[in-house]
């Protein structure tokens, strides 16, 4: 179990870190994807509770959101 979160928050990082390279992102943005994801994995691992569970999938929602916010306001076509 262990192995499966350590690997999804190498890709966490690896994703945030492809995409501030490819946009040249500020650096603050990077901060929100990659702490939120290793955050809620952090909880997962660490208390496994069911709690735990809801909060970690929690953060690791809002993670997805903020690059989700974050490519879609980088692509949008000025008006």
């Amino acid at each position: 179990m262990e192995t499966i979160l350590v690997v999804a928050l190498a890709l966490f990082a690896l994703v945030a870190i492809v995409v501030w390279w490819m946009l040249d992102i500020d650096i603050a943005d990077i901060v929100a994807i990659v702490t939120a994801p290793a955050a809620g994995i952090a909880l997962i691992s660490w208390y496994g509770t069911p709690l735990a569970w809801a909060g970690g999938l929690l953060l690791l929602a809002i993670g997805g959101f903020a690059l989700y916010y974050l490519l879609k306001r980088r692509t949008k076509p000025p008006a």
